[in-house]
């Protein structure tokens, strides 16, 4: 059984892709293989498989090389075995606690957020009474970083994406963001290695998520604002106010490869589905600025 979160896993993968890639450059492919392929399909057909093997190994390998130093910070035993045990949905309550509580204690609103968070994303496998007893066991770490990139550890580049969108969403719970709130997500960020831009258009688009009252929880009396405003607009495609025709028209494009929804194993069919709402917010903003 290989070892996913090890660089020589991905290194490997790496190195493997790369050497089909060049074998079917040469043509050594299709010499090895006994099947005449005079059409070259079979070489075509390695090449593609050989770069995509290489490609999808570079995010992977880059984020288990920046495992160690993210996690540099010892936590003492009791937190290391409350960690080892605790399950995915566990692991993401800790991280989700410790964002809301970056502003200070944790406040009512926050902590139902918190608990409706978990229950409507994970399903089955998590109850309220689970989520009371892990009220009752906090995490004894300061840690964000480190318990961050010890999350990030097994999921793939759409499911962190989504896990800092749920991190940006609560701190939105209480109808104000301040400074150690962004300081927070900042630490959730390098944890799971989102880099600066990624994580404020991230930031962005849960907040269009979040007024329009999707998953968000509006503060009470607050109408709902609309996303229309070509300043929204830009904001959600993470453009400044100035930006012209021709960049608009290539952020779309390469937002669009970027967040196109795909299947999030790990996270569950809600996070699926909020992936193609922050896909369809890219589209909704994009047609404001365009129409």
């Amino acid at each position: 059984m290989f070892d996913r979160s090890s660089t020589h896993y991905w290194l490997g993968r790496f190195a493997i892709g790369v050497a089909l890639l060049i074998a079917a450059g040469l043509g050594l492919v299709a010499r090895v293989l006994p099947v005449r392929d005079s059409l070259g399909l079979i070489s075509l057909a390695a090449g593609l498989y050989g770069f995509r093997l290489a490609y999808t190994s570079i995010g992977p390998f880059l984020r288990a090389h920046n495992y160690r130093q993210l996690t540099q910070k010892q936590w003492n035993e009791a937190a290391q075995a409350a960690f080892a045990r605790a399950s995915l949905p566990r692991r993401v309550f800790y991280l989700l606690v410790a964002v809301a509580e970056a502003d200070g204690p944790i406040q009512p609103g926050e902590r139902e957020l918190v608990r409706r968070f978990l229950l409507e994303r994970f399903g089955d496998p998590v109850h309220a009474d689970e989520i009371q007893s892990w009220e009752m066991r906090p995490l004894p770490v300061q840690d964000r970083v480190g318990l961050a990139a010890r999350i990030a550890n097994g999921l793939d580049e759409h499911e962190l994406d989504t896990l800092f969108c749920w991190c940006a969403l609560v701190t939105f719970a209480d109808g104000r963001f301040r400074q150690d709130e962004h300081a927070a997500l900042h630490d959730v960020a390098t944890g799971l290695g989102i880099p600066g831009p990624r994580a404020r258009m991230l930031f962005h688009l849960a907040r269009a998520q979040f007024l329009a009252g999707d998953s968000g929880r509006q503060r009470q009396g607050e109408p709902q604002r609309p996303a229309g405003a070509r300043a929204d607009a830009l904001a959600v495609l993470g453009l400044p106010l100035d930006a012209t025709a021709e960049q608009i028209r290539r952020r779309h494009r390469e937002l669009v490869r970027r967040f196109h929804p795909d299947a999030q194993p790990n996270l569950g069919e809600v996070a699926q589905r909020e992936a193609r709402e922050r896909f369809h917010a890219i589209q909704r903003a994009y047609e404001v600025l365009t129409s």
